[in-house]
C-alpha cells in the first residue's frame, strides 16, 4: 500500500515526465532525465513503475481519466439537451487550455513516439466520444439534434473543437481577436451544425 509520501513522490515523477516528454519526446525521454528532474535516483522510479512504456501509460490514462471527470461533471450540471452539449464543449476547451501538458499527452503526442496501448485502453479514450454521442442521440430522440450516426457525428464535433484549442495552444489566434469571444463563437457555430431544421435555430 503506498503511504502519502509514495504517492507525493509517484505525482512528482509523472509531473517531471510531462514536462520531459513535451521537451524531448519520447524516444529521447528516459528514466535517467526523469530522476534528475525529480532529484532522486533511476532505481526509486523503478518502484513506481516498471518502465518508460509503463510510466507513460500511467500518464495517458490519469490525463484521459481527469478530462472525462470533467466533461461528465459538465453533462451532469446541465439541464436539456442543447445546455449540456454547450457545457460539455465549454468543459472540453477548458480543460485543454488549463491543463495544457495533459491535454497535449492525450491527442498531440506523434503516435510514433508513443509506445503500444493496450487494447482496452481504447475503451477508456473513447468514453469521451460515448458521452457527446449520447447527448446527441438524446437531442436526436428529442427532435432538437440531426444526426445519421451520433458516434460518427461526436468525432466530428471533437475534431472541431479540437481544431479550436489547437489554434489557441499553438498561439495561432490573431491578437485581435478575443481569446473568450473566439470561443464562445466558434462553440455556437459547432453547436449550430447539429440543430435540427425543424425547430427555430
Amino acid at each position: 500500500m503506498l503511504t502519502l509520501s509514495d504517492m507525493s513522490l509517484r505525482e512528482e515523477i509523472l509531473d517531471a515526465t510531462k514536462d520531459l516528454l513535451l521537451e524531448y519526446g519520447f524516444s529521447k525521454l528516459s528514466m535517467r532525465k526523469i530522476a534528475g528532474r525529480v532529484n532522486v535516483t533511476a532505481t526509486s522510479i523503478y518502484l513506481y513503475f516498471k518502465n518508460k512504456d509503463d510510466l507513460l501509460l500511467a500518464l495517458i490514462e490519469e490525463s484521459i481519466e481527469n478530462l472525462k471527470k470533467a466533461l461528465s461533471d459538465a453533462a451532469g450540471e446541465s439541464k436539456g439537451v442543447m445546455q449540456q452539449l454547450r457545457s460539455v464543449s465549454m468543459a472540453y476547451i477548458n480543460y485543454a487550455l488549463e491543463h495544457p501538458r495533459e491535454y497535449e499527452i492525450i491527442f498531440m503526442v506523434r503516435p510514433e513516439e508513443m509506445p503500444t496501448y493496450p487494447k482496452e485502453k481504447f475503451r477508456q479514450i473513447r468514453s469521451g466520444y460515448t458521452l457527446l454521442a449520447e447527448v446527441l442521440e438524446k437531442g436526436k430522440e428529442e427532435q432538437q439534434f440531426e444526426t445519421d450516426d451520433s458516434l460518427l457525428a461526436a468525432y466530428a464535433m471533437w475534431s472541431q473543437l479540437h481544431g479550436v484549442v489547437s489554434v489557441i495552444i499553438n498561439k495561432r489566434l490573431d491578437a485581435k481577436v478575443s481569446t473568450e469571444e473566439f470561443i464562445g463563437q466558434a462553440v455556437d457555430q459547432i453547436i449550430q451544425g447539429f440543430i435540427s431544421k425543424k425547430i427555430p435555430a
